[in-house]
């Protein structure tokens, strides 16, 4: 009987390490898969700035002069140079030309051009764009 006890034990001491070596080579493979995973990145900070495109006229102002925004990640250097061209098409559902991934469109003024307009990127971002009022 001791013997049968005896060689119950190694076995049995046997099956914990291998049950120990495979907890930590699962705990191994999933620590290394977390820190395989991209990280989320912080959304850019809003941008803005001032442009120059089509001549516009509200409530006794006038000028050149539009104000633009861009918001979760839409770039405010590209929106930027697309804008006064933006200004000069009649206000339509769809705006045209955009960069790659954009959709825009705006709201005309009594003239028919695009006063005001937003666009949108397919990564969430927001560009907006409207006259520059002094007051």
């Amino acid at each position: 009987m001791n013997r049968t006890i005896g060689t119950a034990r190694p076995a049995r001491g046997r099956a914990l390490q291998i049950a120990a070596v495979g907890a930590l080579t699962v705990a191994l493979v999933f620590s290394t898969a977390a820190l395989a995973r991209p990280q989320a990145s912080t959304p850019a900070p809003p941008c803005g700035g001032t442009a120059h495109g089509a001549p516009w006229n509200y409530k006794g102002q006038h000028g050149t002069a539009y104000t633009y925004l861009g918001v979760s990640g839409a770039s405010c250097s590209i929106g930027s140079k697309y804008m006064p061209k933006w200004t000069r098409v009649h206000a339509a559902y769809d705006v045209k030309p955009v960069p790659a991934g954009w959709h825009c469109s705006s709201i005309g003024s009594y003239t028919g051009l695009a006063k005001l307009g937003q666009c949108t990127t397919t990564k969430g971002g927001i560009f907006e764009w409207l006259p520059k009022l002094k007051n």
